[in-house]
């Protein structure tokens, strides 16, 4: 469920997402993963990390200074504090020309609550789009409206069905983020026709795999408190799950 820690993570990627766009204005990167489903399309499954890609056209070093201007500015911190955020403790443990990472804990008197941020950086050009956070989330945080750079609903359909079939990867939620982009933000399955049959029909396979214990150990938890009694019951998931399939397979056609 929502947990105060998991609000305050997304307080905290907001805040820090609302500074960061401002520091790279102009230049192409996209919010990706589970905090652009969750920011950009409306999805009810919260994060605790934050994935980003960055354009070639991004130094690394460019990229670091402006990322740690961020976290060690008082104008994060002055967010932060009267949620009753001490201090970042901020480490860098990979900055690579591919990825750059950075651990961040948030210093409460209930205890650290951490995260991580990190930049992939894309060998071509990021088919990004500019739009706005979910109003009724940056309400809920208050939190004025800001721009943003994420992917779109069409191309978050392609990566996540690229992560479902990856055979070093077996996560659930992106069982539940398909069947969330399908059914709800209705990103049109033609999207999908675009994809190799190899792939679909590996993600149709992999989405078959996965239990409703999976699905109760590795989705529930993360879920809005107003959506965890929808997908309690083995039947609620049972049908997510036939669903997501049968639009793969549909598109193998």
């Amino acid at each position: 469920m929502a947990t105060s820690a998991f609000l305050l993570r997304e307080f905290f990627h907001l805040s820090f997402l609302r500074l960061l766009s401002l520091r790279l204005a102009g230049r192409a990167y996209a919010v990706k993963g589970g905090i652009c489903l969750r920011f950009f399309h409306d999805s009810p499954r919260l994060s605790e990390d934050m994935d980003l890609d960055a354009a070639p056209g991004i130094r690394p070093d460019t990229l670091a200074k402006g990322v740690d201007a961020v976290l060690n500015g008082g104008a994060l911190m002055g967010h932060l504090a009267p949620r009753g955020v001490s201090r970042l403790r901020v480490t860098k443990p990979k900055q690579t020309g591919v990825t750059q990472r950075w651990k961040v804990a948030l210093e409460t008197p209930g205890g650290p609550v951490g995260t991580k941020i990190e930049f992939s950086r894309r060998a071509n050009q990021i088919p990004f789009t500019d739009g706005t956070p979910n109003p009724q989330i940056l309400l809920a945080h208050g939190i004025m409206p800001f721009a943003a750079r994420f992917y779109d609903g069409p191309e978050m359909l392609r990566q996540k069905v690229m992560a479902m079939a990856a055979p070093s990867r077996n996560a659930t939620r992106d069982l539940f983020d398909l069947h969330q982009l399908f059914h709800f933000r209705q990103v049109s399955a033609l999207t999908l026709k675009e994809l190799d049959s190899k792939i679909l029909r590996a993600a149709a396979q992999k989405a078959a795999s996965f239990s409703f214990e999976d699905f109760q150990s590795q989705v529930v938890p993360y879920l809005a408190e107003e959506m965890i009694g929808a997908y309690r019951a083995a039947s609620a998931y049972k049908s997510l799950q036939d669903q997501v399939i049968t639009t793969l397979q549909k598109a193998l056609r």
